[in-house]
């Protein structure tokens, strides 16, 4: 869709303070938001960003939102604390491992596979999300020994509790989790994202 048919989001018709920065949660480094960009991904640490100041104006209700945005603006507002909750599982992985950690790398990276599996199969993200990140969070390091397995998924409960997951899907997260590293499957939606995301 033209830019031009749309005066509401028609860039020529926005006010100075539609284009705005906001600083990464992760990072601290600016990032350029238009009051209707839903989220960005910071270009130090990539880490996905959403926009505190969104506006949609005629896109709440316009049938031709997501032609002339990009995006379904409902889905976007939707997932918004789905989002901040992987924001902060990310920082966490941040903090534990460094920037520039392949730890982080795989995590952001699973991270966008899984938002990409979800567009389908109607698997819930407050499940999928914090699961499919909290695997590349342990994996390969050196933490799945299954000997010590109850005292790794504590943590991994703490770290979801201090991100914001809802205590009633930490049983589920952590479930999908050792069934996946058990080889066990749980005919669950969520569980496919998860394999799918993880294998992808």
């Amino acid at each position: 869709m033209n830019r031009s048919m749309c005066p509401g989001q028609d860039t020529r018709y926005w006010r100075p303070d539609d284009i705005f920065n906001v600083p990464c949660a992760s990072c601290g480094t600016s990032i350029e938001f238009f009051k209707d960009d839903a989220s960005r991904r910071c270009p130090k640490c990539s880490a996905r960003i959403q926009n505190p100041r969104l506006t949609m104006g005629c896109a709440q209700w316009c049938e031709h939102a997501r032609e002339c945005l990009g995006y379904d603006p409902k889905a976007a507002a939707e997932g918004a604390d789905d989002q901040s909750v992987a924001d902060r599982i990310i920082l966490a992985i941040r903090r534990k491992f460094g920037e520039g950690s392949p730890a982080l790398e795989q995590a952001v990276k699973a991270h966008d596979r899984a938002r990409h599996q979800l567009k389908t199969g109607g698997a819930n993200p407050g499940i999928v999300i914090p699961a499919v990140l909290m695997l590349e969070f342990t994996d390969g390091r050196g933490e799945a020994d299954a000997a010590d397995g109850d005292r790794e998924l504590t943590g991994i409960k703490s770290i979801l509790k201090d991100a914001g997951v809802a205590a009633t899907a930490l049983d589920e997260v952590c479930g999908i989790i050792a069934s996946y590293r058990a080889g066990n499957v749980i005919d669950s939606p969520e569980f496919r994202a998860v394999k799918n995301s993880y294998l992808s």
